[in-house]
């Protein structure tokens, strides 16, 4: 009788031995989904166009230009070399000046930027184009040429009041046509020396007053483009003026599209993504159809199953990243286990695993919610989970924080007499552009995975 019993368990293993690599294996409405993502080719390929540089030339930005002592002034460094990080994008580079309105400048004028005359004005006020600073006017030049790149440098100052209604509109409409058009807004904000006077910073009883005891503040450089370009210019400025450790400089990518692949088109997943899968009883890896990453084994309920995911693999560098996913699993089974037998059934089961998130990966906990302890013994699953990246994150508005002030906290913060003076508004503005990169942003497909396995015991 044991003979027997082992004979019969012999025949039951050795009948699995055969069951993969065969198309009448996978379920009939097996359906392979595939992103439609395009921001690779952003990514990866060079353009050969114009650059547009646009310097604001409202009076605060003129303390940037004299020298604070015992200061690092890196204001003028990395505007002095800024003509030339632009020949490595472009092939032809324009220069302008906006603030009232947005006015040319000659080439041999360039170097005028960097001195406090540039800032100045001799006529009357209303002539003057350094009594504003109208920042959506080189947006609206970039939403009217998309081939160019912009950079755009300003001290990114703004009142409330530049921020609602139709002024924000102004802003805001623009940039969602920048980014429906696949172009990303990398800011980079530069702590540099300051020796001059901030204005406009709001009372709390209405009015604005003015500073001259900072010794220290930040300047943005707004870059408007490919994702290339816009990493281009980052590295070109770390390389040659961020190498001191004592410099400090914030960078922050502003995309609807996050997501720079999708794995299973790259062949990126292997027959290890799956932790501690490759040991399993008649253990086989492959690309179903040389589209879905399928693992097929035999295993009991006891095994504990979960894919992992590197951030860095999925998520453009510097981005605001992905706060959201959502998990797309279909699962089959069958009581017939060879493959020309088999008669695969769709169960009802909507969720079956589990997503978590760290700052450094993205987890599935597979059959975390319908654990393989539910499923019966001595059948054959087939399972499916497509994983969608459903909701960008926010990680700009944490990396400028500590940079930013509110209008209602300016006149106290003021009055403590700072050496290093904030950005009114910082966190409001870049929360802007997140929610209009937010809206333009739509669920992409990062992965997918199959398993073709069999619950033996």
């Amino acid at each position: 009788m044991k003979l027997f019993i082992k004979i019969v368990g012999i025949f039951y293993l050795l009948s699995f031995t055969s069951l993969y690599a065969n198309d009448e294996c996978q379920p009939q409405d097996l359906i392979i989904n595939k992103s439609d993502l395009n921001n690779e080719i952003d990514q990866n390929t060079a353009t050969d166009s114009s650059v547009f540089i646009y310097f604001d030339q409202s009076l605060s930005m003129q303390g940037y230009t004299k020298d604070q002592s015992g200061q690092k002034n890196l204001y003028i460094n990395v505007i002095d070399d800024l003509q030339q990080i632009a020949e490595n994008v472009g092939n032809k580079t324009y220069y302008h000046s906006f603030g009232k309105s947005i006015l040319p400048i000659q080439e041999n004028k360039i170097s005028q930027v960097i001195k406090p005359i540039f800032y100045e004005c001799t006529g009357s006020a209303q002539d003057c184009n350094n009594q504003e600073s109208k920042i959506h006017l080189p947006f609206k030049m970039a939403e009217a040429n998309p081939d160019g790149t912009y950079v755009i440098v300003t001290d990114l100052f703004l009142s409330s009041k530049q921020l609602v209604g139709g002024t924000l509109n102004q802003l805001t409409k623009p940039l969602k046509s920048i980014l429906k058009k696949g172009k990303s807004v990398g800011i980079i904000g530069v702590m540099s020396s300051f020796n001059g006077t901030i204005f406009d910073i709001p009372k709390r009883e209405g009015g604005t007053i003015s500073y001259t005891e900072a010794q220290k503040r930040p300047f943005f450089i707004i870059v408007i483009g490919n994702q290339n370009e816009i990493n281009r210019i980052k590295k070109n400025l770390e390389e040659q003026h961020f190498n001191d450790p004592e410099d400090q400089y914030k960078f922050s990518l502003i995309t609807s599209t996050p997501i720079v692949q999708n794995l299973t088109e790259n062949k990126l997943i292997d027959e290890n993504s799956i932790r501690n899968i490759s040991n399993a009883e008649k253990f086989k890896f492959e690309y179903l159809n040389d589209q879905l990453p399928l693992f097929q084994f035999n295993t009991d309920k006891k095994r504990k199953l979960n894919f992992t995911i590197d951030n860095k693999e999925i998520i453009v560098p510097g981005s605001t990243g992905v706060s959201g996913y959502d998990v797309k699993e279909t699962l089959w089974v069958s009581q017939k286990l060879k493959c020309k037998e088999i008669d695969w059934r769709k169960s009802k089961f909507e969720t079956i695993s589990q997503w978590s998130q760290s700052n450094d990966s993205l987890s599935l906990d597979l059959f975390k919610e319908v654990s393989l302890k539910k499923l019966f013994r001595g059948m054959r699953y087939f399972y499916v989970a497509d994983i969608y990246a459903t909701k960008p994150g926010n990680l700009s508005e944490e990396i400028f924080e500590e940079w930013s002030i509110r209008d209602s906290e300016a006149e106290e913060f003021k009055e403590s007499n700072p050496v290093e003076f904030k950005t009114l508004n910082l966190t409001k503005i870049i929360k802007i552009l997140n929610s209009v990169a937010n809206d333009e942003f739509e669920p992409t497909l990062i992965a997918s995975i199959g398993l073709d396995f069999n619950l033996i015991k």
